[in-house]
């Protein structure tokens, strides 16, 4: 799928090689992990965000904000997993060229996983022919052209005198290349492969979920008082933000959270899954060993039986003493489950959080239609709302109405 198959973690079938593969990734994607580089990291992209959503605020410009959390996914991933990040907020205008590439290899996905042979076909041309026969197709090879390029001065610095400099920041790439890994699972085409893994599914999975969340605190004004007498009796000082664990604290803030990864769903594609050894017995159907099994999180997410009235957002069904959190399967679970999902929460807790503390009473929804613009529609492996969508589009009211000053 996505124009790979056996190359990356994400595409190999084989169980063995598959933990040979993910084994790599794992410490750098720990909760430890996580926690300790968010005030470093997460934090920083997330200030650099403030700072831009300021300028759109001060000049009256209503922000697309599916591009906005864009560049802030896309910024934490590439900082993590490349010794240099793309730093897409240092522009003063959001992006939407990278998050339009993710998105054209994302809707590729089903075409080239049922035409496996339109993907060499396509790639062997010259890239102008591309650009015609398939817009598409050559926007998602030029993005992968980028991360190849990036990989081979990876593996070519390796082992020079000025390597460790070249990598002085620790890099998911970096501990790829310094892992136990056979060297044949260390080529710049391997490499890429799995850039393409954690910088897709970073860049798509966090854009969507806070592209939610901020619909629906915006769309609720319950919701929305409650987050902000939160978020203002939690952080007195907004220049002076909470780290993670700060965060986890705020039970509301947490709510809000985990009814987010139910509704965004992170995919919304049938995720194929092979006991290759044993026999499963699922109520009184017996699956003989091999067989293909799948099924879309969807299913859970939307279930009357699990969550009541599942199609409104209600943050307080996570309140109480036993919240259905064993229901929750956004990231998916056992050996196959993603291993960013940590990175992915403190993601969307501090983006939120920051936000919603400096901007929230100056927020509100612009030209954005719950039906076009947020539902799920169609399923290009990511869950989409309408072909007609223009995103979430929100304004940033100036600072003084009526003369009195929002702190």
């Amino acid at each position: 799928m996505f124009g790979q198959q056996d190359v990356s973690a994400f595409d190999t079938l084989d169980h063995d090689k598959h933990r040979q593969r993910r084994e790599p990734w794992n410490p750098y994607f720990s909760k430890q992990s996580v926690a300790r580089l968010q005030p470093l990291l997460i934090q920083t992209v997330v200030d650099k965000l403030c700072i831009r959503l300021a300028e759109h605020q001060a000049a009256g410009k209503p922000v697309v904000m599916t591009y906005a959390f864009a560049c802030v996914a896309t910024d934490v991933i590439s900082e993590y997993s490349f010794p240099q990040g793309y730093n897409l907020l240092d522009k003063p205008e959001f992006d939407s060229q990278h998050y339009k590439a993710w998105m054209a290899l994302t809707k590729m996905g089903h075409i080239l996983k049922h035409f496996g042979w339109l993907y060499p076909l396509l790639s062997s041309m010259p890239m102008w022919l591309t650009k015609i026969i398939s817009p598409e197709m050559y926007l998602m090879l030029r993005l992968q052209d980028d991360l190849l390029q990036q990989s081979v001065a990876i593996a070519k610095r390796r082992g020079s005198p000025d390597y460790k400099e070249f990598n002085s920041r620790p890099s998911m790439m970096q501990a790829f290349m310094e892992s136990n890994l056979p060297e044949s699972e260390k080529s710049p085409e391997r490499i890429k492969a799995e850039a393409q893994t954690a910088i897709g599914g970073g860049t798509l999975t966090s854009t969507h979920a806070l592209k939610t969340a901020t619909y629906y605190i915006l769309a609720n004004p319950d919701i929305h008082t409650r987050l902000l007498e939160e978020l203002e009796n939690s952080i007195p000082d907004p220049d002076n933000p909470p780290n993670l664990r700060q965060l986890e604290q705020m039970p509301y803030l947490v709510a809000v959270l985990h009814e987010t990864l139910r509704m965004f769903h992170g995919t919304s594609h049938r995720l194929q899954r092979i006991f290759p050894s044993r026999t499963v017995q699922y109520k009184q159907h017996v699956i003989p060993p091999g067989n293909v099994i799948s099924m879309t999180p969807m299913h859970i997410d939307e279930n009357p039986n699990i969550f009541p009235d599942p199609y409104t957002f209600d943050p307080s069904r996570w309140l109480g003493a036993n919240p259905p959190l064993k229901y929750l399967i956004t990231f998916g679970r056992g050996s196959r489950a993603c291993v960013g999902m940590e990175l992915a929460k403190a993601e969307i807790l501090t983006t939120l959080a920051n936000m919603f503390r400096r901007f929230g009473r100056k927020m509100e929804l612009w030209n954005t239609d719950r039906k076009r613009d947020i539902d799920v529609v169609y399923d290009v492996f990511n869950p989409m709302p309408s072909k007609e969508s223009n995103g979430l589009m929100v304004m940033f009211k100036p600072k003084r109405t009526e003369g009195v000053e929002d702190g």
